[in-house]
């Protein structure tokens, strides 16, 4: 088998927007409490906190019920204010140390990004950091229904279409930061081989963020905890799936 597509989460994998969300998140909050005062939620008062909750939840819908105690209309308006508030606060979100030299290293396998994030939001962070053209598709979270985010595998099956790649009898790479993010490869794997793909999905986690993929109940296949690492372990799988 060969290595076809390396497939990337956004948030805490490629950048760390933790400052962003969190100013992004407060601006949304603040749409629910017109005309009185908004006392910020505990989790948005420090970057530990809210990294903690991130992390203690499979994504963020969960997060705005249980912690921001929004109704589940309240949520579904909550994602359609995400990508306005997003796109008009001006904090660019850093990009990992030694990720631009990763991406622009395996250059010559296709590459995409599932994430929960706008794809507006995506691009434009992109476009500054002069990796947009390394990505041949990006699915964010208007590009799957609400009942179709992480891990459901929807986003990722729709980012492998819309690169329009062969993958049979190939490896396919998830780099993620959340345990979610190992069952979302999971699922993708499950989905492709019920559809007759002969294909595997191997999940990489990445720990630079904050999380402790080592504590997981449901383990990815590698662990990274640098780009340099992402690097050794792309390259040990093309060795292995070459065998």
């Amino acid at each position: 088998m060969k290595v076809s597509a390396i497939l990337w989460d956004y948030d805490g994998t490629l950048v760390d927007s933790t400052r962003k969300n969190m100013e992004v998140t407060i601006d949304v909050l603040r749409r629910f409490h017109k005309g009185k005062d908004f006392p910020i939620p505990e989790i948005l008062t420090s970057v530990e906190k809210y990294l903690e909750a991130n992390y203690r939840y499979k994504n963020w819908r969960e997060l705005y019920k249980n912690c921001y105690q929004l109704s589940e209309e309240q949520v579904n308006e909550a994602g359609k204010l995400w990508s306005p508030c997003q796109l008009a606060n001006e904090t660019l979100a850093d990009l990992y140390p030694g990720l631009d030299n990763t991406i622009k290293a395996f250059a010559y396998i296709s590459q995409g990004i599932c994430s929960q994030n706008a794809s507006a939001n995506i691009h434009k962070s992109l476009d500054a950091f002069g990796l947009a053209s390394y990505f041949t598709a990006i699915i964010g979270y208007e590009e799957v229904s609400n009942l179709q985010q992480k891990p459901d595998p929807a986003g990722f099956l729709k980012c492998i279409e819309q690169m329009g790649l062969d993958i049979e009898k190939t490896a396919l790479i998830y780099i993620g930061d959340h345990q979610e993010d190992v069952v979302f490869a999971k699922n993708a794997e499950h989905a492709l081989r019920e559809a007759g793909q002969e294909v595997s999905v191997i999940s990489i986690a990445v720990g630079y963020s904050g999380s402790s993929p080592e504590t997981w109940h449901i383990k990815p296949d590698y662990i990274a905890n640098s780009a340099e690492e992402i690097n050794r372990i792309i390259h040990m799988i093309q060795g292995e799936a070459q065998v």
